[in-house]
Parts: structure tokens; C-alpha cells; sequence
């Protein structure tokens, strides 16, 4: 009876995570490069970073959004998706700082966040090149959950 159960649990969980599979995933990323402000040289920088993040993608209920894009333990998204995925598995997500893109067939994702260098705006904001955000680039990989 004992082995049924564990049987019938088995069955049931991986019924479940393909009824489930276009619905959320967890991605990590691999590699990571940005630029930064270097103030002795006083010019932008190529740099690499600690390739560490990690994303959700999943569809919220009662949203007007397909899918969003979370940092895991984070609640607020980094973007979010329009339209759910097109003929060729693509998602394509927007936020105000982040671009992210996922390819559902290959499990690969491209995130850039693009806040930085762009909006230094001396003598009109606060922001200058040493106190600006530091723009990146990440490539990943995204599994169902």
C-alpha cells in the first residue's frame, strides 16, 4: 500500500509539471558583463560580474499581463509581458530598467538592464557618470517549475 502511494504521489507530480510547464520557470543566469564608471581613469569600463541572479517567469491571475518577470524573493517584477509566447516560443518582457527575453524551445533567456550612462544628465538631475547605475547584460538558461 506504501509503495502505491509513493506511486500514485510520483505519477501525480510529474503529470502535473508538464500540465504546468508553459506556466512558470525558473531561470539562472551563466554569464553576466556591464560597464562601469572607473573615476581614476575617469571613463566607462567593460566589467564582468558575478553571474548569480535568478528569475521567475510565471503568469499572474487576474492580470492584464501575460506573464512577469520576478528576481527571485523579490515580489515587485523587473518586467513584464504583454502578449504570451509567439509561434516560435519567443517572450518578449519590458520593464522600466530591465529588457528580458526567453526562448521556451532552447530554455534560453537574455536580460539587459539598461538604466545607466544613457541618463547622466549633469546640471539637470543628480545623476553624474560616477554616481550613475551600472548597465549589464546577462545570459541564461530557464527550466520549468
Amino acid at each position: 500500500m506504501k509503495r502505491l502511494i509513493i506511486l500514485l504521489t510520483i505519477t501525480f507530480a510529474f503529470i502535473t509539471s508538464f500540465a504546468f510547464a508553459d506556466e512558470q520557470y525558473l531561470c539562472t543566469t551563466d554569464k553576466a558583463s556591464g560597464f562601469y564608471f572607473y573615476k581614476a581613469a575617469k571613463s566607462w569600463q567593460r566589467t564582468k560580474f558575478k553571474p548569480d541572479s535568478k528569475y521567475t517567469i510565471s503568469k499572474p491571475e487576474g492580470s492584464k499581463w501575460a506573464f512577469v518577470v520576478r528576481k527571485v524573493r523579490n515580489f515587485s517584477p523587473i518586467a513584464t509581458c504583454k502578449d504570451g509566447f509567439d509561434e516560435a516560443g519567443l517572450l518578449f518582457c519590458k520593464g522600466p530598467n530591465y529588457d528580458f527575453r526567453f526562448n521556451r524551445n532552447n530554455g534560453r533567456y537574455l536580460s539587459a538592464y539598461l538604466l545607466g550612462y544613457f541618463n547622466v544628465l549633469p546640471g539637470t538631475n543628480e545623476k553624474a557618470d560616477a554616481t550613475s547605475d551600472t548597465p549589464f547584460i546577462e545570459i541564461g538558461t530557464c527550466s520549468p517549475i
